[in-house]
């Protein structure tokens, strides 16, 4: 697990002092080494180079140096490639694990983030073929099998990665994303020169032109709830490389393909029971492969379904207790699941590790959210998401699995179930919606349940007054000028056989699921951990979403396979839960009361902010909040991480055009920068810069 970064310069010189930078804006993501090599396409020359962080047996090793590199220094090339990484140790903690890593003859080297789990099959696999391995780490497995197999090799991997594979064969950059995009790659391309890096700080923070917002994303934040926008992010030219895709950049330029997706047209064969053992069996192998690592593995555990199934299991492959890792609150029970956490531990032997934040630290730990996540958030889960993390890392943790991806698979969301009787009455299975409707409506209300099933039915002149009754209408905040620009196009996920897995489709692929990835991935990094998401391992998320939708909602019952599957190994008070809770912070309680002043002195103070939001509206709606009248919890989440992104990142008013003065540290750093630095140091220590 690595932080990466890289430019390519297809007709000059690299930015050897924005790569620096780049890598030091990532060093939360790699604390245990650095390395960065330039590359001289012409001349089939490579100059590696460490940094204050690498280890000094790397420098000893010869696994650091390309074994037929010439002896450059760093003003005699013309180097046009230059690769970063700053390295998290979880696989082969040797020197041989270092990075950026070269193959056997020099021409090709890869910086590398991720985990492939079956890289030690793999490896057993590439040496029956010929090929010959120095290391144990699965980033040497992963450069052999693309020696082998090219872009084909891709396919070969389980596991979580974003990758860039520098081809001296074919003078090319390749770089590729994993199939669910648990692993990021932002990158920056002009049509002559390309960046990248595993977060938007180390790109838009070292970038020579000012940073400006892209609007169309604070609209849709603001009117539809979305924070992930597939190939766009909310800095203006700043954009990520998909799930499941990949990009070659060479001399001829820059193209992207998909190299993965879902296929709506699998279906699922056999028998009920034939289903359930297997899933119990891709469910386990998934876990052992992600208990793969030199370094002690732990867990998150909420008390839900999914991070339950995953202690469980894990704990009986394990030699010794698994620690697992949790947050509650005292304000109430809608925001405690320490019950169902203690049966979980007493099932299955964990060591609990409980932290109970009291919100004293409410707007500390919002500011520090701010900058690790780079984009604004949408809801306050990730607050006690960055609690567990913090108490893991200060039992000396760096790799956690999680249960993240079970609700999008299995269909664990209360909003799929009047999904689920929209296509019983389309198929005119009229029986059993009567029977499942009664369920649902207990649990959703009748009035909802109806109007949310029967929406494609109804004329679209009465959609709109439905949906600002049922909670939509939320762009009534927005300022004019975002009003009037263009929505933003959407496509669904095509050729699926039902509502439902229309739906999960999209919320895997598209909108909900990669929004959640961002925030694990920056949480847990921000405290130098690794996590590992079973619910994700390709091969059984391709087969519980192929089951008829039958096998995930039996009734009102959501995730019926997994319970019915793994029911022997799930305490009974977990597997009956019909509720769910999932990181439920309570910020409407600490924000209604003891912060009101700090939420209106945040979001009424003149800024950008009021570019974006009507100010009157704006207030009116916050006081409506503040005295109980409005629900809209989620909604001052958004505008307050809206407010706290402007005041981090752009740092200046929308509407100004020309260049705002910058640090004399680098000619490409944006005055951003160096407050970033300060809080940086503040979080982290003091943090030397490498040198040349």
């Amino acid at each position: 697990m690595c932080g990466i970064a890289g430019l390519y310069c297809s007709d000059g010189r690299i930015d050897l002092g924005r790569l620096h930078h780049m890598q030091r804006l990532l060093r939360h993501r790699g604390p245990d080494d650095e390395g960065m090599v330039l590359i001289d396409p012409a001349r089939g020359a490579a100059l590696p180079l460490g940094g204050p962080d690498t280890p000094r047996d790397v420098y000893a090793s010869p696994h650091r140096w390309s074994p037929g590199h010439h002896p450059l220094d760093a003003d005699a090339g013309e180097f046009r490639v230059g690769l970063a990484s700053r390295r998290l140790a979880i696989v082969d903690l040797s020197p041989a694990g270092h990075q950026p890593m070269c193959d056997a003859d020099g021409r090709s080297w890869i910086a590398y983030n991720g985990e492939v789990y079956n890289h030690v099959e793999l490896r057993q696999e590439l040496e029956s073929i010929g090929e010959r391995f120095v290391g144990g780490s699965d980033t040497e497995v992963i450069l052999a099998a693309y020696r082998r197999w090219g872009r084909e090799c891709l396919a070969r991997l389980n596991g979580m990665f974003a990758l860039a594979i520098w081809d001296g064969a074919r003078r090319e950059l390749f770089c590729a994303r994993d199939r669910f995009g648990v692993k990021p790659f932002y990158y920056q391309w002009d049509g002559r020169s390309l960046a990248f890096a595993s977060e938007p700080k180390a790109l838009v923070l070292t970038q020579a032109r000012r940073i400006a917002p892209r609007l169309e994303a604070v609209r849709d934040l603001i009117a539809l709830d979305w924070v992930d926008h597939e190939a766009h992010t909310f800095f203006d030219g700043l954009m990520q490389l998909p799930a499941g895709h990949w990009m070659a950049v060479s001399a001829d330029g820059l193209a992207i393909r998909r190299w993965w997706t879902l296929d709506p047209a699998r279906r699922a064969t056999g028998r009920a029971a034939d289903w359930e053992r297997e899933f119990a069996a891709r469910f386990d192998d998934a876990v052992r492969l992600r208990l793969r690592a030199d370094v002690e593995v732990g867990s998150c555990l909420s008390g839900g379904l999914d991070s339950s199934a995953v202690v469980t299991t894990a704990s009986g492959m394990l030699e010794r207790p698994i620690h697992a890792f949790t947050c509650a609150y005292d304000e109430g029970p809608e925001y405690d699941e320490r019950p169902y956490v203690r049966t979980v531990v007493e099932a299955s032997g964990a060591v609990s590790h409980v932290i109970v934040p009291d919100g004293a630290d409410f707007w500390d730990t919002f500011d520090a959210l701010t900058l690790a996540q780079d984009e604004p958030t949408a809801g306050p889960g990730v607050y006690s998401q960055w609690h567990v993390m913090r108490l893991a890392h200060a039992q000396g943790l760096k790799v956690l699995l999680d249960g993240q991806g079970g609700d999008e698979t299995l269909a664990g969301y209360w909003r799929y179930l009047p999904l689920r009787l929209r296509d019983l009455v389309a198929t005119g299975r009229l029986g059993a919606f009567g029977h499942m409707f009664g369920a649902v409506a207990d649990r959703l209300g009748a009035t909802t349940a109806l109007a949310l099933m029967i929406e494609p039915w109804i004329p679209s002149a009465l959609v709109a007054p439905l949906r600002r009754r049922y909670g939509a209408g939320k762009d009534r905040v927005l300022a004019p000028r975002l009003r009037r620009l263009p929505a933003t196009a959407t496509t669904a996920p095509a050729g699926f056989p039902s509502a439902v897995s229309r739906q999960q489709a999209f919320d895997t692929l598209q909108r909900l699921l990669p929004s959640l990835l961002r925030y694990e991935d920056r949480n847990s990094m921000a405290f130098s951990i690794e996590t590992r998401l079973p619910f994700l391992d390709y091969r059984l998320a391709e087969f519980v979403l192929a089951l008829p939708d039958d096998q995930k909602l039996d009734g009102a019952t959501t995730k019926a396979i997994l319970r019915r599957a793994l029911g022997e190994r799930i305490p009974a008070a977990v597997r009956a839960r019909r509720d769910k809770m999932g990181f439920e912070t309570p910020a409407d309680v600490w924000l209604r009361s003891r912060y009101a002043g700090d939420v209106r002195a945040r979001l009424t103070r003149p800024g950008p902010l009021h570019d974006w939001l009507d100010p009157r509206v704006l207030a009116d709606e916050v006081e409506a909040y503040l005295v109980g009248r409005r629900p809209i919890g989620l909604q001052i989440w958004r505008w307050l991480a809206l407010e706290a992104w402007t005041r981090t990142f752009v740092a200046s008013d929308p509407r100004v055009t020309e260049r705002p003065p910058e640090p004399q540290t680098h000619p490409g750093l944006h005055k951003s920068y160096v407050q970033v630095q300060e809080i940086l140091a503040r979080e982290r220590g003091p943090i030397e810069v490498a040198t040349v």
